[in-house]
């Protein structure tokens, strides 16, 4: 019976949900469902209607925004039957990895039935989501909620020039663009990552070439030497196709001229 009630809590309040990122704050809470305290009033959480687990970026525009007047959290659940225990509250920051942090909550019964007030024992930065979940078996997804204006924090991440994994970052930001393609600040942060990522990949793929080398000189016996000269070459073609004006290219081009006459001779040997 308390699952039931958990799961049909969950849809009534999924049904209070907006239904687009851009919300209003509210002075006064009505109406059954999750809310954030915002500086002015409060936000709801907006539904996540997509099959991942996790926000992808390229939808970052459908998750409401809040703006609050510090870096403590504080959560209104207004909701018949409420149970902390059937409720989950998940933290993401704005990262390439996928860092979700549960997070226990304080709960504070208040004066008007059925509402209470959930703080956090630690400040929550902008630039994080809050998830939340309902159901002790059956997690039902409630909703989703971005820290600071979404926009903002994004610029202000892919600004930073010591993000590890160029390519990783360039995809992040591919598709953070999907969501807000008229963000000139992004566009002109896309210049550099796309550099940085066509650099990094150059590196990654010479990195074949080089294996494909250090086992042709590790290497013996005739025909295991035939092997990886053939292999490399595979590789080279492969380099170059990909990075004809790469920062390897004119050695990629110069292995390949070796290793083509060496395969001549190592054939004519076996």
């Amino acid at each position: 019976m308390t699952n039931n009630k958990t799961l049909m809590l969950a849809v009534a309040l999924l049904a209070a949900l907006p239904l687009a990122a851009q919300v209003s704050s509210l002075d006064k809470i009505n109406d059954y469902g999750v809310y954030v305290v915002a500086d002015k009033g409060y936000i709801k959480f907006g539904p996540y209607n997509h099959m991942d687990n996790f926000v992808d970026f390229k939808y970052l525009n459908e998750v409401p925004w809040v703006k609050r007047a510090g870096e403590q959290l504080k959560i209104i659940v207004y909701a018949k039957d409420f149970s902390a225990d059937n409720f989950v509250f998940e933290l993401r920051p704005i990262d390439t990895v996928v860092d979700i942090r549960p997070v226990r909550a304080n709960v504070k019964p208040l004066a008007e039935k059925d509402m209470y007030e959930l703080s956090f024992d630690q400040p929550v930065p902008d630039g994080t989501m809050v998830h939340v979940h309902s159901g002790s078996f059956f997690r039902e997804n409630m909703g989703v909620v971005m820290l600071g204006d979404t926009q903002s924090q994004l610029v202000k991440y892919f600004g930073r020039k010591d993000l590890p994994g160029a390519q990783g970052v360039h995809a992040y930001l591919d598709d953070a663009l999907h969501a807000y393609p008229d963000n000139a600040e992004l566009k002109k942060q896309m210049e550099y990552w796309s550099k940085k990522a066509l650099q990094e990949k150059d590196i990654t793929d010479y990195g074949y070439v080089e294996e494909q080398w250090e086992k042709y000189s590790s290497s013996e016996k005739i025909h295991l030497k035939l092997h990886y000269l053939e292999d490399m070459v595979g590789e080279i073609n492969s380099y170059l196709d990909q990075h004809p004006d790469g920062a390897k290219a004119r050695e990629a081009k110069e292995r390949k001229g070796f290793a083509e006459t060496r395969i001549k001779e190592y054939r004519k040997m076996l």
